[in-house]
């Protein structure tokens, strides 16, 4: 069956002095590239939901949103319960190891005066999920976690399962991986030419 999925990463933060960095739309079919979106969002900012919306609403149509954490750019999180209120377009959220939430909501606390607002999100998400899901996708490989917005968790380990090929990363999130630390370098280097111009 074919499906397409659109999965999203962040510019890698290679180094600081830098307000912003890229968000990044992978839409695969079969685990084949169908295209690529970047937007700018603020490192540590609140403006990842609106860009993913836009690389959404730009990506369509699209069968299910895989996203790599809920975490961009530092602590820039993508509200994965809005997105599927919005435009009931399914959501897997993978992550390899088990989010740690007490230390999320101590970091959060430490750092961001909005703390509140950041939290919320990962709780509506997590409301939303039923919790998070330790699943298997290799029988010979540890376990992976999932939230699972719009979809129930047999058919999502199903979409993964079909959509990996070695080890227990599915191929979109590896292939974005590897675009997304590539266009960071040229990212970084358009920047900082950009920032010569300018002085």
């Amino acid at each position: 069956m074919k499906m397409k999925i659109l999965t999203f990463e962040d510019g890698k933060l290679i180094r600081k002095g830098f307000g912003k960095t890229l968000l990044i739309g992978l839409k695969t079919e079969n685990t084949l590239i169908e295209d690529i979106y970047f937007r700018e969002i603020e490192i540590d900012g609140l403006d990842a939901t609106e860009k993913a919306i836009e690389i959404i609403d730009e990506a369509k149509p699209i069968d299910i949103i895989l996203l790599n954490g809920i975490s961009y750019a530092g602590f820039n999180l993508i509200d994965a319960e809005k997105i599927w209120v919005n435009l009931k377009i399914p959501l897997i959220v993978y992550t390899k190891k088990k989010p740690d939430n007490k230390k999320v909501i101590s970091a959060l606390i430490k750092h961001f005066p909005d703390w509140r607002t950041r939290w919320e999100i990962i709780k509506r998400t997590l409301k939303a999920s039923k919790g998070i899901h330790q699943v298997k996708i290799k029988i010979n490989e540890k376990p992976v976690y999932i939230e699972v917005i719009g979809i129930d968790v047999e058919e999502a380990t199903k979409i993964l399962k079909d959509n990996t090929i070695w080890g227990r990363t599915p191929e979109p999130i590896r292939i974005i991986e590897i675009i997304a630390e590539e266009s960071s370098k040229i990212y970084l280097q358009v920047k900082n030419k950009y920032q010569k111009l300018n002085f």
